[in-house]
C-alpha cells in the first residue's frame, strides 16, 4: 500500500474518532510530509520517532527565538546558555508529546500504522 494511501485511511480513522486535524496534523510532520519524508502521523508514530522529531522540532524553534532575542535585545545572549537552553526545552517539549501521542492512540485504540488498509 502506498503511503499516501496509508495517510487517508489514518486521517479517516481519526476523524472518525473525533480527533481534529490540527491535533493529528501537527506543523512537525507537515514539513517531514511536505519535504518528502514518509513518516507516519504521531498518533501512529512509534514513541522514540516522535520524541526525535517533536525535540528536534522545539530545539529548533527555541534556538530561532533565541538568535531573535539576540538580534533585537542590546544585551547579548551566552551562545553556550542558548545551546543547552534550546536543548532542554527541545528534549522537555518531545517528551512531552511523545507521551502526549503514545496515550492518545491508546485512549482511542487506534489500529497500528501497519495495519491500515
Amino acid at each position: 500500500m502506498h503511503f499516501e494511501q496509508q495517510l487517508a485511511l489514518a486521517h479517516q480513522e481519526l476523524t472518525r474518532y473525533g480527533i481534529q486535524a490540527s491535533n493529528s496534523h501537527p506543523i512537525s510532520f507537515q514539513l517531514l510530509h511536505w519535504s518528502g519524508l514518509q513518516a507516519p502521523l504521531p498518533h501512529y508514530g512509534h514513541f522514540k520517532t516522535n520524541f526525535s522529531i517533536f525535540s528536534a522540532w522545539y530545539s529548533l524553534i527555541f534556538a530561532i527565538i533565541f538568535i531573535l532575542a539576540e538580534i533585537i535585545s542590546d544585551t547579548p545572549i551566552a551562545l553556550i546558555s542558548a545551546i543547552f537552553t534550546s536543548l532542554f526545552a527541545g528534549l522537555t517539549a518531545g517528551i512531552s508529546m511523545a507521551t502526549y501521542y503514545y496515550y492518545s492512540a491508546k485512549r482511542f485504540n487506534l489500529s497500528p500504522w501497519h495495519q491500515l488498509k
